[in-house]
């Protein structure tokens, strides 16, 4: 980010456990992170602060994560969107619309290998500052 701090990252599950074992990845990178449990709840937060990133779960008690994906570009600058699904594949069509058109960067299946999310926090650190 072009103030110098590192980027933020929010994690939208309505699994708490999953939302715990991201935002401890995260952590373990050093990076500050908070959590959402529902799609609105995702949208409050994101009228509050700034994220880089945002790790949204496909499937979410108020709204589909595709749909929020499309409120999460209008309402940020720029963020880096991964998908997580239980219920898509990475070569779901839908999946891969999302990535071609770049509403999402990143695709992870659940259940997903903690080595896969620290390889994306690793790539999204590695970005350049946005101006």
């Amino acid at each position: 980010m072009s103030d110098g701090q590192p980027p933020t990252f929010l994690t939208v599950d309505d699994e708490p456990a999953i939302n715990w074992i991201l935002g401890r990845l995260i952590a373990r990178r050093g990076f500050p992170v908070d959590h959402a449990l529902s799609g609105r709840e995702a949208l409050r937060l994101c009228r509050l602060k700034r994220y880089r990133a945002v790790f949204v779960d496909a499937k979410l008690p108020d709204i589909l994560g595709t749909t929020l994906v499309c409120h999460l570009r209008e309402r940020l600058e720029d963020p880096v969107i991964v998908l997580i699904s239980g219920y898509f594949f990475s070569d779901d069509p839908t999946v891969e619309e999302l990535i071609w058109t770049g509403m999402i960067q990143h695709f992870v299946a659940k259940p997903f290998l903690h080595h896969d999310i620290l390889d994306i926090i690793d790539r999204i650190a590695a970005l350049p500052p946005r101006s």
